[in-house]
Formats: structure tokens, C-alpha cells, sequence
């Protein structure tokens, strides 16, 4: 089978990923789409019950003020009865209080009388809502704005009765700027006792009547106020808008940088996305200022795209098309190239059944004398030595007879393993038949003295190391398996080359010639070929 030309192959596999990236990305577009989309409806809504609570609790600020605008002298359990009810339908609203203004030099007589008139434990005191939250000592100056009344009230919040307003930095500007404007104005973001986060809104009583206080009292109406302690996480809750993975909400004041904790009213976050996820998708922002009057407060919605946002259903069919088509391109490669692959493996089969002995996996005679010519050539060019080296076991008939042919074959494979330990990569270990193997030293000394000396050290280190003990598992004579141990010995002849020698097949005939000198010896020794007379 002729194959196809290489650009034929480049050609269709290019058009098949082209195919498979554009269907692909045409769905991942729409669902990247459809997310920017929820996060405007989700923003919108969001928004939009923000707005509602905070006009809520604005209109009932405006009602608290004007209960007491109306009515000069209400009675305090009056008053909190209201206040119960009012929570009741707007938990968000943490508290409702009246801030009065003090002249220094009432201050004292103002402590004395509310102190008679059930607050037996009041004291115009100043806080400090920073890094140390702690009481401080009161300052010295012409007016106090001490909280009067507060409900509902509990333990811990008790102690925040005759906390002088303006003695808190962002306290003091909110409320002053309500009493310039006559209209609701909202603190910066703090932290309550009870640990929420939390602001304040300020509305002056715009009535000229009485304070409203202890039955009793009577102080001229001159620079009061209401104001109202909203829990920013009571105002945000909502079931109809729950934070989900990848999604995150931002409530901060306008006063402030987005990313600035110190004006963060509230901030909600879902499970983050995975770094790959954040690197290959996109993600969105939503920002809206919320439309109240007093409450400069905006909305920061942020989206990160996931892979739970895509449509697996459409992606799955994507992708059983792409399979489809990708497994019938495959098939024609394959059909195309199933022809070469086969006579590519029978002949590497034959050429490894040709140059290489199938029980040892060693060179067998064929690719040895390749390789001896080769390095033949190459140490004539380099003007250095080879030596090469004629093996027999001696008496391995004996042990095959004995033994059986099982265990010799067993033999023959260890003494390869060790031949080959015994000798460079660079070197050549190659059994010819039976148990006679060559070994080719490369690259010796270029003095033959030298050349002679080098042979001679790893043919004693091949003998030495045939030598030791054989523990091999095998049959012997049908029996079952067990191990048998060994001892052998070996002839080795030498034949050390000189460069005007390069002949491979002389080479091999002296190493022989001098390995049967060996062996005539009486075997178990090293013999080198004397070049005659």
C-alpha cells in the first residue's frame, strides 16, 4: 500500500481540530454570555432589595422622629414598646436611639437628673472605635451629644448610654452633617460591641416641642436627634439571592475606594474558583449605586466563569461529534499506515532474528563481524590497538549431559549477563554457537605493550568472574523445578591487532587459535596469539 504524502495527513487533522475548537468555543461563548447576563438580572434584584430595606428603615427613622416630634413628652416604655414592634417587621434595624445636646454647664445637673429618673448608673463618657476599642476620658469643650435613650437594649449594648456622639470622629461628621442638611445621613462602616458590622443614620426632630424623656423632664428642643443602627448582614440577607461559587458581593461606602476595608459595610463571598479556572475564563463586575437619600452606599457584584457555568450537556455532544469524526480520521490513518507498520515490525523481526542470538540477546556471528570490521576501521584511523577475545566454557557438554539442557541454557544466559559487566558499552559481547563467545575490547593503548597489558587485566576479570558460583533454577532430567549450583571454568584466547591486522575474519582465527591453546592446557586460563616468525 502506497502511503498518503505527509501533508495529507497534516492537512486533515488540522481541519478536524479547527472543527472541534469552533464548535466548542461557539458553546463556551454562549455560556460565558449567559453568565455575564445572570450577574446583571442578579445584580439588578439585588440592588433592589437593598434599596427597599434601606428606604424601609429610612421611613422609619422618619417615623421615629416624628413620633417624637409630635408628642414632647413620651413615656420611655411607650416608646420601646414601639420600638419592638417596628424590629419585629425590619430586623436589619439593630437599634433606635435619641442623641440630645448638652451645655457644659448643665452636663453635671444633667447626670444628676438622669440618674434620678431611672438611669441610676448614667455618665457622659467617650469611646474610641479603632484598633483599641476602649473607653476614654471625657474632654473638656462647650457641648456634649450624649445618647439618651436607646432600644432595644441589651447587656452589652447598655454601656453605649451617655456616649457623647461627637467625641466619635465618624459619628460626629455624619451627625452634624444631618443636622445641616435636616435630612438622613449615614456614618462610615464600624464594628458594633457585639461584633457586626454595622452603620448609623442621623435625622434631626425637626419639632420645637420637648425632648422626649423621663416623665417629668423638660429640656428645650434645640440640635436633637434620632438615629437608627442598622446590622449590614440582617439588611443583605436574603434567600432569593444566595452567593454561590465564583460569586462575591461588595457593599461599601462612596466615601471609600471599593477595594478599602474600612468602608466595606458588608462583603460576601462563595466558594473562590480553582487557579486554572481564574486564569482561563473570565470574570465580571456589576456596579450600581444604591438609590437612597441618606445612605451613600454602592453595590460591587463580581462573577469569576467556572467550569460548573458551562453546558456539559452541550459539550458532551460537541464532543461525541468530535470523537466520531476524530475516530473515523483515525481509522483511515490507521488503514493507510497498518500495511507499512506490519513490514516495518517483520523486519525489524528479521533483522533482530538475523543479527542477534534469540537465548542470550546477544550479537550473534553475523553482527559481530560487522561490528569488528567497524571498530577495526576506526582504531586503524585513530592509530590504537583491539584486542579480541575467543571464550569456551570448558567441559559445558558435561553439564548439559548432567544437567540437562534446561539448566545449560540457564548457564549460558548468566554467563552473558557477566561477560557483559565485565566490559565497557563501547565494547562487544557476542556468542557465536554453543558456548563459545567473543568479546571485542575497542580503543586500547597505542602502544601494543600497553594494548596487551589492558586485554590481559579483563581477561582475568572475565575469568575470575565466570568462575564464581552459579545458583540456577531449572529442571534436571524431567524432574521438577529446583535450583541448582555450579562451578565452571573457562578458556579465553587473546588476539591483540595492530593496525596493518584489519581483517576481521584473521582477528577472529588468532583469538580461536589461541583459545585452543588454552583449552589444550588443560582449560581455566588466558592465552594470547603469537604472531609467527
Amino acid at each position: 500500500m502506497k502511503p498518503l504524502p505527509k501533508w495529507n495527513y497534516f492537512t486533515a487533522l488540522l481541519l478536524w481540530l479547527s472543527l472541534s475548537f469552533a464548535l466548542s468555543a461557539i458553546v463556551v461563548a454562549q455560556n460565558i454570555h449567559g453568565v455575564k447576563e445572570d450577574l446583571v438580572q442578579f445584580g439588578d434584584g439585588f440592588a433592589d432589595h437593598l434599596n427597599k430595606k434601606m428606604v424601609g428603615t429610612e421611613t422609619v427613622l422618619k417615623g421615629f422622629s416624628a413620633m417624637f416630634g409630635a408628642v414632647g413628652n413620651a413615656d420611655p416604655a411607650q416608646a420601646r414598646s414601639y420600638v419592638r414592634q417596628v424590629i419585629e417587621n425590619n430586623p436589619e434595624i439593630f437599634a433606635l436611639e435619641i442623641v440630645q445636646k448638652v451645655n457644659k454647664r448643665e452636663l453635671n445637673e444633667f447626670i444628676v437628673r438622669k440618674r434620678r429618673n431611672g438611669t441610676p448608673d448614667f455618665s457622659v463618657k467617650s469611646f474610641s472605635y479603632g484598633n483599641e476599642r476602649k473607653w476614654l476620658s471625657l474632654k473638656d469643650k462647650p457641648y456634649y451629644y450624649p445618647i439618651v435613650f436607646m432600644a432595644p437594649m441589651t447587656e452589652k449594648s447598655r454601656q453605649v448610654i451617655g456616649l457623647d456622639v461627637e467625641s466619635v470622629p465618624f459619628l460626629r461628621r455624619a451627625m452634624f452633617a444631618s443636622l445641616q442638611k435636616t435630612m438622613p445621613v449615614s456614618t462610615h462602616p464600624f464594628r458594633l460591641v457585639e461584633g457586626n458590622t454595622a452603620y448609623v443614620v442621623f435625622l434631626p426632630i425637626q419639632d420645637a416641642g420637648k425632648l422626649p424623656d423621663f416623665p417629668g423632664e423638660h429640656t428645650a428642643r434645640n440640635d436633637e436627634l434620632v438615629d437608627m443602627v442598622i446590622d449590614a448582614e440582617s439588611m443583605a440577607r436574603s434567600e432569593k439571592f444566595p452567593i454561590s461559587a465564583g460569586w462575591s458581593t461588595d457593599i461599601y461606602h462612596r466615601d471609600f475606594n471599593p477595594d478599602d476595608p474600612k468602608g466595606q459595610l458588608l462583603a460576601l463571598s462563595g466558594p473562590p474558583r480553582s487557579a486554572f479556572e481564574s486564569a482561563i475564563f473570565p470574570s465580571f463586575t456589576y456596579h450600581k449605586q444604591l438609590g437612597t437619600m441618606g445612605e451613600p452606599f454602592s453595590l460591587v457584584v463580581k462573577r469569576q466563569v467556572g467550569w460548573a457555568d458551562l453546558d456539559w450537556r452541550l459539550l458532551t455532544m460537541v464532543g461525541l461529534l468530535t470523537l466520531i469524526s476524530s475516530l473515523t480520521l483515525v481509522s483511515l490513518l490507521r488503514a493507510n499506515q497498518r500495511g507499512r507498520v506490519i513490514l516495518i515490525e517483520n523486519q525489524r523481526k528479521l533483522w533482530q532474528l538475523a543479527n542477534y542470538d534469540s537465548l542470550t540477546g546477544l550479537p550473534n556471528r553475523m553482527h559481530l563481524m560487522d561490528r569488528l570490521e567497524q571498530m577495526l576501521f576506526r582504531n586503524n584511523r585513530q592509530e590504537k590497538h583491539l584486542a579480541v577475545m575467543f571464550l569456551d566454557i570448558d567441559e559445558f557438554k558435561q553439564i548439559n549431559d548432567s544437567c540437562g539442557h534446561a539448566v545449560g541454557d540457564l548457564l549460558l544466559q548468566e554467563v552473558s549477563r557477566r561477560l557483559c559487566d565485565c566490559v565497557r558499552e563501547t565494547d562487544t559481547v557476542a556468542r557465536l554457537s554453543g558456548d563459545e563467545f567473543v568479546i571485542i575490547l575497542g580503543e586500547l593503548d597505542r602502544d601494543k605493550t600497553g594494548a596487551v597489558a589492558q586485554a590481559s587485566t579483563v581477561a582475568e576479570k572475565i575469568r575470575a568472574a565466570l568462575a564464581e558460583p552459579y545458583s540456577l533454577k531449572g529442571t534436571q532430567h524431567g524432574t521438577d523445578e529446583e535450583s541448582v549450583s555450579l562451578n565452571i571454568t573457562s578458556s579465553i584466547g587473546v588476539a591483540v591487532i595492530v593496525n596493518q591486522e584489519a581483517v576481521p575474519e584473521h582477528a577472529l582465527k588468532h583469538a580461536d587459535s589461541a583459545m585452543y591453546l588454552a583449552k589444550r592446557s588443560g582449560g581455566n586460563s588466558i592465552r594470547f596469539y603469537q604472531q609467527p616468525a
